[in-house]
């Protein structure tokens, strides 16, 4: 069982104030990028092979459609999701299944499976709480698989499409996402006194960022990521750290953990990448350019 505010803490964090002096504005896009953005997509959805075994036709973040207590969903490229409603979260693995028919074809499906979560208990009374549980991988629902797409956008449950999820993109980034692709974000960027680092990390990313307040004193990111193809976007896991460091003139140094629950998303527009940090400030977002 966990604490009321332990679990508060996991369900709803706390935004604090961003630390980095170099956050600036965003990027403005306009309608001709729009129409490109669409026309693009369609294209690469037609050209793109899907794996047999593949999810990362639907990693990102969805919403349940047409539903008043409408549960989130988000869906790693390791095949973790997360799914939140409004008295708790769940948590588990999405693993492909297939179908086999009697003329011997097969069809194939995104099988949820459920490794546990929390839920809000005595939500009526003066002291409700959260109480964690687990359970053995029970699949909790099945979702038909599109196999010409390399994007799914929406997510129907067994036969007869009772539930169904449909994609969610923050600000509506999938509309100006036109020629992005995952590999265009591998490589080293720069923003002042900011520089950030992005590699090729298993089926996802890993983002290294550093920001030096001077030259003894700084703060170091790290974001595991995974890439949305729909929004074109880098998104983390949920376990991003921040570290800040002290090193003395006798060359010592001191290195203090702020946080390892971190969140991030990192967008990449017409050459500029920004940084939007969920953890330390909602609004702002430090603009990187890529180094030779």
């Amino acid at each position: 069982m966990y604490a009321y505010e332990t679990i508060q803490k996991i369900l709803f964090p706390v935004l604090l104030i961003g630390a980095a002096a170099c956050f600036i504005s965003g990027i403005a896009v306009g309608e001709p990028a729009v129409a490109a953005a669409k026309s693009a997509g369609t294209a690469v959805q037609k050209a793109t092979v899907v794996s047999e075994h593949s999810i990362q036709p639907i990693v990102g973040t969805w919403r349940e459609a047409g539903t008043a207590d409408a549960r989130s969903l988000v869906i790693y490229a390791d095949g973790k999701y997360e799914m939140t409603y409004k008295d708790g979260r769940a948590f588990g693995m999405v693993k492909v299944t297939a179908e086999e028919h009697p003329d011997g074809s097969k069809s194939y499906w995104y099988s949820f499976l459920e490794g546990g979560g929390v839920v809000l208990e005595d939500k009526d009374t003066a002291s409700p709480w959260y109480s964690a549980y687990t359970s053995a991988n029970e699949q909790w629902g099945a979702f038909a698989r599109d196999e010409k797409k390399a994007t799914q956008t929406d997510l129907y449950s067994g036969q007869d499409g009772a539930m169904h999820f449909v994609r969610y993109a923050e600000n509506g980034y999938d509309k100006n996402r036109a020629s992005i692709k995952a590999e265009d974000y591998v490589g080293v960027w720069g923003s002042g006194r900011c520089s950030a680092v992005v590699s090729r990390e298993g089926n996802g990313f890993l983002v290294e960022i550093q920001w030096a307040s001077n030259a003894a004193e700084g703060s170091r990111w790290v974001y595991h990521c995974s890439y949305d193809n729909f929004a074109a976007i880098l998104f983390s896991n949920g376990d991003g750290t921040r570290i800040d460091y002290v090193y003395a003139e006798n060359g010592t140094s001191k290195e203090n953990m702020a946080y390892n629950d971190g969140r991030a998303l990192f967008v990449l527009r017409d050459g500029i990448m920004r940084w939007q940090d969920k953890k330390e400030n909602t609004d702002n977002g430090v603009e990187f350019t890529k180094l030779p």
